[in-house]
């Protein structure tokens, strides 16, 4: 064999063994982080679901201690013990310094420190818990507030367990509307997110226990990220099954598989040479 034909040769065999390497670091690093997101999903999940546990126990021992025999006595003693236990103090809360996910509704009752957003994600958790179906709205004017919808019978009214109640009685969204204090109303908080929409309110559905459960949010996100990475493995595996069905190559040529990237192939670096 020519002199220069035996370099190509051990030069080829230097490069492939050079690209398995670069394989099996991927291969690390793609089960590594795919590991790690699906890690801190578990997590959250359980502490989700230890924080849910805790809120339950509550709202089952305030109805009980209250007596309530109907949906709207469990809707008034679940409001009413929100505005004892969860009381707003300035030095503690901040409008202007608030992370975005905020407290749950466990913490909040732990610390029993809030504001209005606070009170009502625990009022609604706790109605959660006891099978009624709550969600949150936004109220805007010279006085921004935040409250809880919730059906009773034919009518939905709302809830404000704020420990100093704008709204102290059940009242219907159009009986609230009518106060000078608020002009605008909407289930999700698009001033939060620097937007402007027309008052509306919308049934937010699975969305609204999403948004009321940090720890549940946060799991939901790391299962989404992990479940996009492994989606990305996976089209890239069948590239490379494609390329090795291909009639002019053959799997013993091909370097590197999917989720890891597809290589080059031995003939394909000799002509290289």
């Amino acid at each position: 064999m020519p002199d220069n034909a035996v370099q190509r040769t051990r030069n080829s065999a230097f490069i492939l063994s050079f690209m398995s390497l670069g394989r099996r670091r991927r291969a690390y690093i793609f089960y590594g982080l795919l590991s790690a997101l699906l890690a801190l999903c578990i997590y959250e999940t359980v502490l989700h679901r230890r924080e849910a546990r805790h809120v339950n126990l509550v709202a089952r021992e305030v109805v009980r201690a209250a007596g309530a025999a109907d949906e709207r006595a469990v809707v008034t003693a679940l409001r009413d013990y929100v505005r004892r236990q969860v009381r707003h103090e300035e030095e503690h809360v901040s409008r202007d310094d608030r992370p975005f996910l905020r407290a749950s509704a466990a913490d909040t009752l732990r610390s029993g420190k809030g504001d209005c957003g606070e009170a009502t994600r625990v009022f609604i958790n706790m109605a959660g818990a006891l099978g009624v179906r709550a969600q949150r709205l936004y109220l805007e004017g010279p006085q921004p507030h935040v409250v809880a919808v919730v059906r009773l019978g034919d009518a939905e009214v709302l809830v404000d367990s704020y420990d100093d109640p704008y709204v102290p009685e059940l009242e219907t969204l159009d009986e609230v509307m009518r106060r000078a204090e608020f002009n605008h109303y909407s289930s999700l908080n698009w001033r939060r997110l620097l937007l402007w929409l027309p008052s509306f309110k919308i049934n937010l559905g699975p969305l609204a226990y999403l948004l009321e459960n940090p720890h549940a949010f946060t799991a939901l996100f790391w299962f989404t990220l992990a479940s996009a990475w492994a989606a990305l493995g996976l089209a890239r595996w069948r590239a490379a099954r494609r390329l090795v069905r291909r009639p002019c190559l053959s799997p013993a040529t091909v370097i590197e598989s999917a989720p890891h990237g597809i290589g080059k192939t031995a003939d394909h670096i000799n002509q290289q040479q």
